[in-house]
């Protein structure tokens, strides 16, 4: 029973967060909260790639490199896919000399 309670308050506050999101786009926001709003997806990203980075002991030094590559290409060019496709070209190439 503890179960399927938890299960119904998850889905009723999910349900809720979504009807309110629909109700804010009605409504202007501070530009101190969009601005907040505009680093949301960079965290997202960093806290799903940076967990990866750290595992893998023997491939770390690549994982890095791959890395700050990738970082330093979006830095550049301002476009997630090239970071991507640069980190991923860095690793395989570090991975492959090491």
């Amino acid at each position: 029973m503890d179960r399927i309670a938890i299960i119904v308050s998850v889905a009723l506050l999910t349900y809720l967060t979504r009807i309110a999101g629909f109700r804010l786009g009605e409504r202007q926001l501070p530009p101190a909260f969009d601005r907040f709003l505009t680093y949301v997806p960079v965290a997202a990203f960093s806290a799903l790639a940076v967990p990866g980075v750290a595992e893998g002991a023997g491939t770390f030094p690549a994982r890095l490199a791959g890395a700050a590559f990738a970082a330093l290409v979006v830095f550049r060019f301002s476009h997630l896919w090239a970071g991507l496709l640069a980190g991923m070209v860095s690793f395989w190439t570090i991975g492959w000399v090491m």
